[in-house]
């Protein structure tokens, strides 16, 4: 049985990353718009775009890495966007924590169809705690019965 396994589960793997955009980031190769830095002239504040429209957004740090995914819209008692929950590191979603980013320090870059946290970068992002409910907040997700 453990024959037929491991190299089973290893084709499934191999398979699995092959299928994957990002697998030349992972292995230290080049990928184009990761590496440029996103001008701050094209960006627009984030709010301004609907909060449904925001779940499953890639992520990037200021100078274009990408950092995660938002995972939910987190928004006050008045239906404000406040927080994005962004699920961050991880392997194929095993292992990834999500963290709250401050909507004010995300900007929305209508060129790359992502958002950007002007005022992180890659590790600092990674060194963020990882998110606590403590239920002050509107989760978007829960909303919409997700």
């Amino acid at each position: 049985m453990r024959r037929v396994a491991l190299p089973v589960l290893s084709a499934v793997i191999l398979l699995s990353l092959g299928g994957c955009a990002e697998t030349d980031s992972w292995f230290g190769g080049s990928n184009e718009q990761a590496a440029r830095p996103i001008p701050q002239q094209s960006l627009q504040t984030a709010s301004r775009i609907e909060p449904q429209a925001m779940l499953g957004k890639t992520v990037v740090s200021y100078d274009g890495q990408k950092v995660g995914t938002v995972d939910d819209v987190l928004m006050n008692r008045n239906n404000r966007p406040t927080e994005l929950l962004v699920s961050s590191g991880g392997l194929l979603g095993v292992g990834a924590h999500n963290v709250a980013v401050d909507i004010n320090s995300v900007r929305y870059s209508r060129e790359r169809d992502e958002l950007v946290a002007t005022q992180l970068t890659k590790e600092q992002f990674a060194n963020l705690p990882a998110y606590k409910d403590d239920g002050r907040m509107v989760s978007l997700n829960r909303q919409q019965g997700r």
